[in-house]
């Protein structure tokens, strides 16, 4: 073994940069115990008086013993000098016969009780890597390192399938090399190493290393399994609604001390207070992070959020891992805390009592050391979060990469944190109404609301059970189509805040009240033309309150032997007056004002209110059927069945006057998800009413961004699109006439007091080829500093009429004019 006095030297102030004491286990848990691969051989049945050979067999067992005791002890100390010790590698084990494939390394560890970066009894995730990555270097002992050779980390992709254990809790490791390459400069070899814990694997991982000379060993190493991950930037990114605004976007060393000891709203601003201490972070401070510099809760190339900060490996000889260490588990325990600071700054935890931080084990996570030598330089991380929800659980998930001057010298793909309620929190069981009624006296109004946030996300994705009401009273079919609310950015409703019903019984006169938290900055005002509120949040916020109303009273209840799905099939709504609701919260009064019962359908009609804090905005009323596939199916369109063409088909010559006109790049009417016109017929003084006309026509994408969330297992396209496409078409009629010329940068709107009226009798779903959909103007009339349209309208699915809309109307005013109520933003 090496002299004490070589093992003092190789750290400052007399430590390991990990707790030496626990590490080689003085309290008398042994560490790194081998694991005979096989139970010895019993000795043979002898004579109760042959007491000379039973002497003997002890002895030999004895000796067998105290010899593995002396290897193991020499093993951790050549681990310790190879991880800490610069430009020095411990002497190697003799092996009589090297081999290509040595056998595996199989060792024990036992989860410390007082680990310094331990949570709440938990072991330190990273902690648990590094007891894994320990195995490598220890390979080389059995025949892979050459002589003077250094260890050098390569890529590792590792993968999570269970939260981390407790403390006292024995680890048991096993590492094995596999393919292996020997040149002039070193051996290159790719491994797997697992980690199980009471039998169960708790992570494992396969990647590629090397024993390099030291002049070689900042050469790249074989990739093992392929290329890089990429990560597909969508299309549509998601719009995560943070369930707290954290009003940081930099945060110091001393604030993220204070964040690590509890300091939520301290440090992050009043939309945390009372929120209680959150989830703590490891250590009194994280210990690899030196200052956030930038906090972004959307920006990034995945428009989920960025965060940037300087790295400090504290502890470490010469500022980071000493040569020959893996810094794998350091470069993501230092990724993990600035995921663990975005997730709180998002208000995660509030969903959860209690909750504590796990590693995300929803998919594999690629780490690869590009240069290690680089890493005891100053360090910066850039950290891209890729996606963030609340189903099974709380979660981020990032890619990142770090930076000494501007040079990558590692990457990490897909590493990600959860947060999970503490061991007996029955979670799976609770509903919206439970969580609205939970008696914890911590719990502040906003947790509340959080948690009902996740559990109605979990209906949307496929767990009906928040929305059951009373879990004693109602079941849920095994059907997988059933009515749910929709998913993502399209589900508008939160939580509920108060309800008059009872389960099963379909009162009229049940009431409910909830609210919609509406983003500061929506996609949907962001996509819509002028940057105004569409007619789309006021109409599905208000039809999915209605349906949840129903799902209250048990309507998941009804035809449980077969498919069910939830149609809105008319209604009449009025926008009451031009209100700006980004970043409030609008709320629901939904009223149940009749129940009809008909054979393999219920119909359901509800009046309703929605308003802001300062009053109402929006009020209708609306019939949703809740029809089984056969009811579904008979749907015959508004004709009876027949195809009845639109306007212009109908016509026996071509009408003067008629424009074709190509509406795909005009963003004045919507972009993104509300480009809703391609191509389109215009005829002045046309239609009806001679007032004009309108025919737009588009392929039904294959890919549709509105039919994946709404609804799962049973997509169609939402009845409130295809409105927000007739609102387009008057727009564009208005636009594209001279009507607007007057108007300094025209910008349009939906219009105040004009009664909107709806009949769906059909449905467009990913099978459909073609929609088409007319606009007749009725009439243009003066209104403030613009203009009023109103027209009727209608849609096709194929060549059949399934839409009828009346009573459209559009305000066309000069961006930043005023009219009889509000203004149109800039």
């Amino acid at each position: 073994m090496a002299d004490t006095d070589s093992a003092a030297a190789v750290a400052p102030n007399g430590g390991w940069g990990f707790e030496a004491a626990e590490e080689l286990g003085f309290e008398g848990e042994p560490f790194l115990l081998p694991v005979p691969s096989a139970a010895p051989t019993p000795p043979a049945v002898r004579g109760t008086g042959d007491l000379h050979h039973l002497a003997r067999d002890i002895a030999e067992r004895v000796g067998r013993a105290h010899a593995a005791v002396l290897e193991a002890h020499e093993a951790v100390q050549r681990h310790l000098l190879a991880r800490h010790t610069p430009g020095a590698r411990p002497p190697a084990a003799p092996v009589p016969h090297p081999v290509d494939r040595p056998a595996p390394v199989e060792l024990v560890r036992t989860v410390p009780a007082d680990a310094a970066y331990s949570v709440a009894g938990q072991a330190d995730p990273a902690w648990i890597l590094d007891a894994a990555a320990a195995a490598l270097p220890l390979l080389g002992e059995r025949g892979l390192a050459p002589a003077g050779a250094v260890y050098r980390p390569g890529r590792t992709n590792l993968s999570w399938h269970r939260e981390l254990p407790e403390a006292g809790a024995e680890l048991r490791v096993r590492a094995g090399a596999e393919a292996v390459h020997r040149d002039e400069h070193g051996t290159r070899f790719t491994f797997d190493w697992q980690v199980h814990i009471e039998g169960d694997l708790l992570v494992e991982a396969t990647g590629t290393a090397g024993f390099l000379s030291p002049e070689h060993t900042t050469e790249p190493l074989p990739a093992g399994d392929g290329s890089w991950p990429e990560r597909q930037v969508p299309r549509y990114p998601r719009q995560f609604r943070p369930l707290a605004n954290a009003r940081r976007s930099r945060l110091s060393w001393q604030e993220l001390r204070a964040l690590a000891s509890g300091f939520l709203a301290e440090v992050l601003g009043p939309d945390f207070e009372g929120e209680g201490t959150g989830p703590r972070l490891p250590g009194p401070v994280p210990r690899l992070i030196g200052a956030i510099t930038e906090l972004s809760r959307e920006g990034g190339r995945y428009g989920q959020g960025k965060v940037a900060a300087d790295l400090t490996f504290h502890g470490f000889h010469g500022g980071g891992p000493a040569r020959g260490a893996d810094a794998t588990p350091l470069l993501a325990e230092a990724v993990v805390g600035v995921l663990q600071v975005y997730a709180l700054s998002c208000g995660l935890h509030l969903c959860l009592p209690d909750p504590r931080f796990q590693p995300w084990a929803g998919g594999p996570t690629a780490i690869e050391v590009i240069d290690p030598t680089a890493l005891g330089a100053a360090l910066r991380c850039e950290v891209e979060v890729a996606e963030v929800g609340l189903v099974p659980r709380p979660y981020a998930i990032a890619d990142a990469v770090v930076l000494a001057d501007d040079r990558p010298v590692a990457r990490l793909h897909g590493i990600g944190v959860a947060l999970q309620e503490p061991p007996g929190s029955d979670l799976g069981a609770l509903t919206i109404w439970e969580a609205r009624d939970s008696p914890a006296a911590h719990e502040s109004l906003r947790q509340r609301g959080a948690r009902q946030r996740m559990l109605l996300a979990h209906s949307a994705e496929g767990d009906l059970s928040a929305l059951t009401g009373e879990p004693e009273t109602i079941s849920v079919s095994p059907v997988t189509v059933r009515p749910r609310l929709p998913r993502g950015d399209l589900l508008m409703v939160d939580q509920a805040l108060d309800y008059d019903a009872d389960p099963l019984e379909f009162r009229p006169g049940a009431t409910l009240t909830s609210e919609y938290a509406v983003h500061p900055d929506p996609w949907f005002c962001r996509e819509y033309g002028s940057g105004a509120v569409p007619n789309l949040l006021y109409m599905e916020s208000s039809l999915q309150a209605a349906a949840q109303l129903s799902a209250v009273q048990g309507i998941l209840n009804q035809h449980l032997d077969s498919a069910f799905v939830c149609r809105n099939l008319e209604g009449r709504a009025t926008l009451l007056r031009h209100a700006d609701p980004r970043g409030l919260a609008l709320r629901h009064r939904i009223t149940l004002a009749d129940h009809s019962k008909l054979p393999g359908a219920v119909l359901h009609r509800y009046t309703y209110e929605l308003g802001l804090p300062d009053g109402p905005v929006y009020s209708g009323e609306s019939v949703h059927g809740f029809l089984t596939k056969e009811v579904l199916d008979n749907q015959q369109g508004l004709d009876g069945g027949r195809c009845v063409p639109p306007w212009l088909d109908r016509l026996p010559t071509r009408p003067p006057g008629l424009r074709r006109l190509d509406l795909s790049r005009d963003t004045r009417l919507g972009s993104g998800r509300f480009a809703l016109l391609h191509e389109a017929d215009l005829v002045p003084d046309g239609g009806e009413h001679g007032a004009g006309y309108l025919l737009w026509e588009r392929t039904v994408p294959k890919d549709d961004w509105f039919m994946a969330h709404h609804f799962r297992f049973d997509p169609v396209m939402p009845g409130s699109v295809g409105v927000e496409a007739l609102f387009q078409s008057v727009a564009a009629y208005a636009l594209h006439t001279g009507l607007a010329d007057p108007l300094p940068d025209p910008a349009a709107r939906p219009a105040a007091q004009v009664e909107l009226a709806w009949k769906y009798r059909g449905q467009i779903t990913p099978g459909h080829r073609r929609m088409r959909g007319e606009v007749h103007i009725r009439r243009v009339e003066p209104c403030g500093d613009g203009l009023l349209l109103v027209a009727d309208g209608s849609v096709w699915r194929d060549d059949l009429r399934i839409y009828q809309v009346d009573n459209i109307g559009v305000e066309i005013l000069p961006t930043g004019g005023t009219a009889a109520e509000g203004q149109v933003p800039r």
